[in-house]
């Protein structure tokens, strides 16, 4: 009979583990690469995401909101023979752009205005955006109108000359005499317009030049 003990024998002869060897210094070095470059990729993402969400317009139809948008572009008195209409603001970290739409209560008129403020980037560029944002806009207050003829008034607002530009013309659609008046006003803090029809038969010339160099450029200079 043998001596040994075949419990000893048994853990003797048992494998040990192999010890793990350290991570490959290359392939530590590419997940902390791919973490961060995963980390950048959802920052930017979120940013893109942020920024196309703030380039989205608020629209309002609601009668007190566009008057208080219609404030916002330019401090006026405006006739309640005006009824509110609907506004449009975009508000970024790029620039604001309001726009308020009014219609004449007896469907005789439209009054149309904007203005756009950049918060960054040249200044000369509110000339250009405000181009774009008018276009439209004159297309509407001066559709189916064959223009006779145009005067320039000059009239004061903030403190500075700006010219009014007084139109007679004719509907094509209804035959009836109209009248048109649109003001630009170009100030450090932006570009500031309005668009203005009348038929014949409510326009008065004074009572519109008087309304209108009685108004203020909210943080005009």
């Amino acid at each position: 009979m043998s001596n040994n003990d075949p419990w000893i024998d048994s853990k003797a002869e048992a494998p040990r583990p192999a010890a793990k060897k350290p991570m490959n210094g290359c392939l530590l070095a590419s997940l902390i690469v791919g973490g961060l470059g995963m980390v950048c990729m959802m920052v930017c993402c979120g940013a893109f995401a942020w920024f196309g969400y703030s380039m989205r317009p608020t629209i309002t139809n609601v009668p007190a909101e566009v008057r208080a948008a219609s404030q916002q572009i330019l401090n006026i008195n405006i006739s309640d023979d005006f009824i509110p209409e609907n506004a449009v603001t975009m508000d970024n970290m790029v620039f604001t752009n309001r726009t308020a739409t009014f219609r004449h209560k007896e469907g005789k008129g439209q009054l149309l205005m904007g203005a756009i403020k950049l918060k960054m980037g040249d200044p000369n560029q509110a000339k250009l955006q405000s181009g774009q944002m008018r276009g439209p806009l004159e297309i509407q207050v001066r559709n189916n109108l064959d223009i006779k003829k145009t005067e320039s008034k000059d009239i004061m607002i903030n403190g500075q000359k700006a010219s009014v530009a007084i139109g007679e013309a004719t509907d094509r659609t209804t035959g009836k005499a109209v009248h048109t008046a649109d003001l630009d006003i170009s100030l450090p803090s932006g570009e500031t317009f309005i668009l203005l029809r009348l038929e014949d038969d409510v326009w008065d010339e004074a009572a519109v030049l008087k309304m209108l160099e009685e108004s203020k450029v909210p943080g005009g200079e």
